[in-house]
């Protein structure tokens, strides 16, 4: 994947540096922007787990994205 490509978040790997492109509309928008993250904020990919899991970290937080909501984020490999 080259930088700056787009990708949907469940094709980051572990490690990689990311920026959010694209959060789903609705709800899912509504919780990821009480928690900071928004269209821009950069995040990395810390695990995948069993099932498609995404756990990206923000700062000092980490937050669990489910495979069905990952699908739906668009990010950028930065």
């Amino acid at each position: 994947m080259k930088r700056g490509e787009l990708m949907r978040l469940t094709e980051a790997e572990p490690g990689m540096e990311l920026e959010i492109y694209e959060l789903p509309v609705g709800n899912f928008k509504t919780h990821f922007v009480r928690l900071g993250v928004i269209e821009g904020t950069r995040v990395k990919c810390i695990h995948k787990l069993p099932g498609g899991t995404v756990v990206i970290s923000k700062r000092h937080q980490e937050i669990a994205v489910g495979s069905e909501i990952a699908k739906k984020i668009m990010v950028k490999k930065i």
